[in-house]
Order: structure tokens, then C-alpha cells, then sequence
């Protein structure tokens, strides 16, 4: 009996392998993008915060006893804050609801406070008599029935209660590297007082003292950086800078004006770290002055400036960061923030323009108290006021910096410098490594790509195609550190012979190819497609010889230093390891890669395209040009996309073959920094939610997206190619 057959029906097996084939595709495919839906997700939640606006939001006011302020400031932990008052009356307060909770008489009238350092929260303070009182705040934290309670604590922290200034116009005074120096000024003179290792709870003994002639009219003075700057500043905005190498050995180091003509100072003070001053005058302009100093000179130049539209009456540093709040007569806040160059917030209030007011050591909180028996605290959302995107891409003129500059440094010895975020930089240098690396890797991988497919006899292709892709499976972090360890010692102490390499090598296979046509046909035809095995000899060859006569050549040609003759003819630095030693080492890297995807596209084109070329008269190579490269041309492009992919996301060969430094120079002998190399080193030892861990999202956001757009881009162009070619 004949079975039948029912053609176009599947069986029930069939019908479901293939329906569950085709939901499990489905199911894959929509699953990959949502993980990079997922991904791109994550990258920008964690990198917001740092593009969002800062904010002042609505004061929260307390009634308290009325008594004109002194000083006003805050606890390190934002919960308690202090009013000293003129009466000589220290008062704290809870931040939550305006509460007392401590108060000491001094049994002092006060003139004037200033605190003593950033660091500490220890206040110097004037009296009537010019008496200069010391007292230093202290927050206990106990438990008393498992309520967590706060005590402050006024103590004197040296044993001499108070200093005798005599008679002044004005002072300062800063604790620095355990030096305190006080500065007064009474007209043109200008007195300083000098204790040296001082230390909280022992007495200040060991004084010098001096005084000086000053060039103007000073209403102002502040101590420079690590007091060995003064600053006098007259309404007009003339200016004299004294540098203090010690009381004996006292320089003018500048004299000039802050202040534009027919304007008038209306107030000045120093940045974090001192090295610049903030001046605002009665036209609304707020400017930052930051000191040059070189070997000749020290100047103050006009780092950035801030117009605020109307008269500023003060200027509240944060004690922390290089912020600032300006206040303008009429009480309209504006908080700003200069390395960003930004105007964060502004906002109307109804604070006295005079009104003592602090803002707290975690930039958080703003305290003002009014002559009205209030006291006024405003919240400041102001996490990320250094990061602003055009800081981030453009040159930032940071202090003591000749001029503005692209720069990557998450970190700095002290407070007095603050980090610098500029990720051109970093995607200069993973553009300059992919560079480097695709101009070794690309004409060796599709040259050899083609030649294996198209010429190379089979049983060669057997043994060297695999053999390559092999080389894909070694680890980066080897060829790093073969590469910065021993390559990068090997082509600093030969460089001339490196570079004769390049010299010798299309030499002698010009000359063998030239010596090989000249052979007898036979001889010729019988070693079609093991071409390769007899150049490898001569490539060892050229290298060989490229080292014997290395010498020669940097005698000859580099007087005897190929090093010095780059720097001084050619103005080329030169770093052990540089984007030399990664171009060589990643093109290894990257070479299988693209090799495998080309060397395939090649070896598929149809034979019938190649034997109908053949026999309508094409030699081979108008073959190879004319017919195979067009139609493997997407895969040739999809190669080499594949292998700049592979370049520009690379991270431990360039982390190890590279000096790692964020330079903007395309020297092929300096080193650079890229994205993920920067990432792999830097983000382990972030602060979690610090504006440094959210910048190296944002730089892994950055890189992300590049290669999003470069593969869209050439998966199009790919697509193209296919349509146009794939029909040939």
C-alpha cells in the first residue's frame, strides 16, 4: 500500500519546533534590547543629578531673642547652628525647630568675628577695646534613654584668652599648617603678628611681629595661601600684594586696580585656598581675580565674571568648595559657582543686605540672622555645582593656571585645589588610541584577509586563518604587559631601528618582488599561493637588518639621539610608553578580529562571479578590485567597524602600554588617556554619588552612545553596500 503524501502540510513536530523557534528568536531579540534599553537606563538615572539645577528653596524662619549678630554659623553635621552676638552672647540653636539649646556670656562687646580656618570651628573675635578673643565650638553627641541628644561647647582653645591689637581699621587672621598669623591694617600700615607651631589647647607664646608701609589706602586685608600672601584692598579697588617668605624677608609682589573705572568696591573676599579673590561693585558685576605666578611676575588676571544686575552688598564663601552667594541691597540671593562659570539660583528675600549669614560645611544650609530677632535658614540643593556641560568640553581657566586648559585630575593634595573634570581629554585620547591602533591593524588584517581568501593555496589557509583567530582568544591584559613592560623598554632603546623597520621593509619586497618576476614562469607558477611562506623569511629579514643598522641611521640622520633630535627639530616629546607601543600592541589585538570577519566575506564571494570575470578577460587583480572586493564589501566594512569598536573600547592594553596621562597631543610618541582605561582605574575608588563617580558614568554614558551611533551608522551603510553589490 502506498503511503500518501500530503504536500504543503507539516507535521504536528515540525510545526512546533518551528513555532517555538521562532517565539525563542523573538524572545532573544527583544530581550537584547531591552538589556541595552536597561543599560543606557541605569547610565543616565545615575548620571542626572549632576545636569539637574541647583535650588534655593523658601527660609524657614525662628523667633529668637533679639540681639544684633555678630557671626552666625552651622555644625559639620547641619543640625545645630550658633549666634554670636555684639553683646558678647554665643547662643545655639537646633537647625529643626529654631530651639535653644546652649548660651554663654563672653562678657565682651564684639566688633567683628572671623573664623579662624575651614577646618575647624574656631572664630577669632574683635572687641571694643581691639582685643583679639578666641573661642572654639564643640558638638557632643550622647544618648541619654535611647534619644539621641546634642550639647554644644564653648571652649577657649588657647590658654591667653585674648590678644591686644591696638588701634585698626580692620583684620585677619588664619590658622595654617600650624602657623597663625593676624594682620591688621590702619590706614597705609599694616601690622603682622606671627605664632608659630601652634597648637589647640596650649597658650600662643613665641610672637614676632612687624610693620609695614602699603602703597594704598587699605579699608580691606585677608591673608593669602598658607599665609604667605596679604591682600590690601582699598574702595577704589586698588590693590597690594605682599609676599611673607617670613616677617624679615617681606616683598611686593603686585599693585594694581580690581575695579573698573568710576566703579566702587562694594565687596571682596577670598575664594577656598586663597589663591583668588571675589570682588562685586556697585554695577552688579561680580569678578574672580586669580594670581599668575611665574619666575618674572605675579599678576591678577580676570579669571571669569558674573553679572548679577544690581549692586552686591556681600559675598558668603562656602567653607568648603569654591562657591559663593552673592547679596544684593535689596536681599535678592544668588548663588554661583565659579569653575562652571554658572549661576546656579536666584531668588528674592527679605534679608537685611547687612545681615551676618554663613553657609554650612556641606553646602547645604544658608544662615542668616537679622537685627529682627529671627533668625532664617534656606536649604540649598547644590550637590554637583562644579559640573555644567560646557565645563565639561570646554578649556576652564582654573587658579594658577597661565591660561584655561582642557584637564582630567579627579584629585589634589589639599582643599585648597579642587578636581578637574574635562572629559576632552579622555575622548581625545580614546580617539587617538583607536586611531593608531586601526592604522597598524587595518592594512594589515585586510591585506592579509584578501590574500589568504583569494590567493593563499587551501592547504596553507588550513593552517593560517585559524592560527590568527587563535590570537583573538589571548588575554588584553597580557599583550599589555608585554607591551608596557617589555616593547616599550625594547623601542625606547632602539627607536631609530623601529623606525628603520619601515624604512627597510617595503624596500626588500620591492626588490624580492622585482627579483621574483624575473624568474622562470615555471618556477613562478609552481609556487602559486605559498607566497606567504616565502616572505615570511624576508619580513624577519628587514627587521634584522632594521637593528643592525639602527645605529647608523641615528648617527647619520639624529646626530646620535633620535630622542633629542624629535625634540628639538621637530618639537616631539617623547614617554617610554606612548601611542606607538599601543598602536602595535592593540593592532595585534585587534587584527584577528577584523582579519576573521574580512578574510570570510572574501572567501564567500560566489565562484561563478569570479570564473565569469576570469573568462570574459579580467587578469585577477581586476577580478579581486573590480568584482570580489565589491561584493564582500559589507563584510569588509563590518570588519573594520567591528575591530574600531573593539580599539575604542579597549581597556587594559591601554591602561598598561600608556603612561595613563590625559594629554591633548597628537604625538604619536606621548601617551593618553581614554574612557574605559580612566573608568577601569578610577571608579573603584569613587565616592559613591560624589560628582567624580557620577562624571565616570556620564564618561561611560559618553562611550556608550558613541558606539551605539558608530554601529547604527555602519550597520546602514552596510545595508546599502549589500543592496547595491549583493546582486553582482
Amino acid at each position: 500500500m502506498q503511503k500518501e503524501i500530503h504536500v504543503g502540510r507539516l507535521s504536528p513536530r515540525r510545526h512546533w519546533t518551528n513555532v517555538l523557534t521562532r517565539y525563542t528568536v523573538g524572545v532573544g531579540g527583544a530581550a537584547v534590547i531591552g538589556a541595552i534599553t536597561l543599560i543606557f537606563a541605569y547610565l543616565l538615572w545615575v548620571v542626572a543629578p549632576i545636569l539637574l539645577p541647583a535650588e534655593i528653596t523658601a527660609p524657614t524662619e525662628y523667633r529668637v531673642v533679639e540681639r544684633p549678630a555678630a557671626l552666625v554659623d552651622v555644625s559639620e553635621n547641619g543640625e545645630a547652628m550658633v549666634r554670636i552676638s555684639e553683646t558678647g552672647i554665643v547662643e545655639f540653636f537646633s537647625v529643626a525647630d529654631g530651639s535653644g539649646i546652649a548660651a554663654y556670656d563672653l562678657g565682651s562687646t564684639i566688633v567683628k568675628a572671623k573664623r579662624l580656618s575651614p577646618l575647624v570651628d574656631t572664630y577669632a573675635l574683635l572687641d571694643n577695646n581691639n582685643n583679639l578673643l578666641f573661642v572654639k565650638t564643640d558638638y557632643i553627641v550622647d544618648f541619654d534613654g535611647g534619644q539621641r541628644r546634642l550639647s554644644p561647647k564653648l571652649s577657649f582653645p588657647f590658654s591667653n584668652r585674648s590678644i591686644p591689637l591696638g588701634p585698626l581699621d580692620n583684620f585677619d587672621v588664619q590658622l595654617a599648617d600650624d602657623d597663625l598669623v593676624i594682620a591688621t591694617v590702619r590706614g597705609s600700615q599694616v601690622s603682622l603678628t606671627r605664632f608659630k607651631n601652634v597648637e589647640i589647647g596650649y597658650r600662643l607664646s613665641g610672637s614676632a611681629q612687624v610693620t609695614l608701609a602699603s602703597t594704598v589706602q587699605a579699608q580691606e586685608v585677608f591673608l593669602g595661601p598658607r599665609n604667605q600672601w596679604i591682600y590690601l584692598l582699598s574702595k577704589s579697588g586698588e590693590i597690594d600684594v605682599l609676599g611673607i617668605k617670613s616677617l624679615q624677608r617681606v616683598s611686593r609682589l603686585y599693585q594694581g586696580s580690581l575695579a573698573p573705572k568710576g566703579s566702587t568696591i562694594t565687596a571682596v573676599t577670598p575664594v577656598l585656598g586663597r589663591y583668588s579673590l571675589l570682588t562685586a561693585n556697585d554695577q552688579g558685576d561680580i569678578v574672580q581675580w586669580g594670581a599668575l605666578v611665574n619666575a618674572n611676575e605675579t599678576r591678577f588676571v580676570a579669571l571669569r565674571s558674573f553679572d548679577v544686575e544690581q549692586s552686591v552688598a556681600q559675598l558668603i564663601t562656602e567653607p568648603r568648595r569654591k562657591g559663593f552667594l552673592s547679596v544684593a541691597n535689596d536681599g535678592e540671593l544668588s548663588l554661583l559657582y565659579p569653575t562652571s562659570g554658572r549661576l546656579l539660583d536666584q531668588r528674592p528675600s527679605n534679608l537685611p543686605a547687612s545681615a551676618p549669614m554663613a553657609i554650612s560645611p556641606r553646602s547645604n544650609l544658608l544662615i542668616a540672622a537679622p537685627h529682627d530677632g529671627l533668625i532664617t535658614a534656606h536649604s540649598l540643593d547644590n550637590k554637583h555645582p562644579e559640573i555644567s556641560w560646557s565645563a565639561l568640553w570646554t578649556e576652564v581657566w582654573y587658579e594658577g593656571y597661565e591660561e584655561p586648559i582642557f584637564s582630567w585630575q579627579s584629585s589634589s593634595a589639599d582643599n585648597d585645589f579642587e578636581p578637574k573634570f574635562s572629559l576632552t581629554p579622555l575622548a581625545f585620547g580614546t580617539m587617538k588610541a583607536a586611531f593608531y591602533a586601526l592604522l597598524f591593524a587595518v592594512p594589515i588584517a585586510l591585506m592579509g584577509a584578501i590574500y589568504t581568501a583569494y590567493f593563499m593555496a587551501p592547504a596553507m589557509r588550513a593552517l593560517v586563518k585559524p592560527g590568527i583567530e587563535i590570537m583573538a582568544a589571548l588575554p588584553t591584559v597580557i599583550l599589555g604587559f608585554l607591551g608596557g613592560l617589555w616593547l616599550a623598554p625594547i623601542i625606547e632603546a632602539n627607536l631609530s631601528s623601529v623606525l628603520s623597520i619601515f624604512v627597510f621593509m617595503p624596500l626588500l619586497l620591492f626588490a624580492f618582488a622585482l627579483a621574483w618576476s624575473l624568474l622562470p614562469e615555471k618556477i613562478v607558477h609552481s609556487t602559486t599561493g605559498w607566497y606567504g611562506l616565502i616572505v615570511t623569511p624576508l619580513i624577519l629579514g628587514s627587521v634584522y637588518l632594521a637593528f643592525q643598522f639602527g645605529p647608523f641611521f641615528e648617527n647619520t640622520f639624529f646626530g646620535g639621539n633620535s630622542r633629542a633630535w624629535f625634540l628639538e627639530v621637530l618639537g616631539l616629546s617623547y614617554d617610554q610608553r606612548n601611542a606607538l607601543v599601543v598602536g602595535i600592541i592593540m593592532g595585534l589585538a585587534v587584527i584577528p578580529t577584523i582579519f576573521s570577519i574580512a578574510e570570510d566575506a572574501v572567501y564567500a564571494v560566489p565562484t561563478h562571479l569570479v570564473r565569469g570575470s576570469l573568462a570574459l578577460g579580467a587578469t585577477p587583480w581586476q577580478t579581486l578590485v573590480k568584482v570580489v572586493l565589491l561584493t564582500a564589501s559589507p563584510g569588509i566594512f563590518s570588519a573594520v567597524m567591528i575591530g574600531m569598536g573593539r580599539a575604542v573600547g579597549e581597556t587594559m592594553i591601554v591602561l598598561m602600554a600608556t603612561g595613563n596621562t590625559p594629554l591633548m597631543d597628537f604625538n604619536i610618541f606621548e601617551g593618553m588617556r581614554t574612557f574605559a582605561a580612566n573608568i577601569a582605574v578610577e571608579l573603584p575608588e569613587s565616592e559613591v554619588d560624589s560628582s567624580h563617580y557620577r562624571i565616570l558614568f556620564l564618561a561611560a554614558l559618553v562611550l556608550f552612545l558613541f558606539t551605539f551611533v558608530l554601529n547604527t551608522v555602519a550597520e546602514v551603510v552596510r545595508q546599502r553596500l549589500r543592496r547595491r553589490y549583493g546582486s553582482l
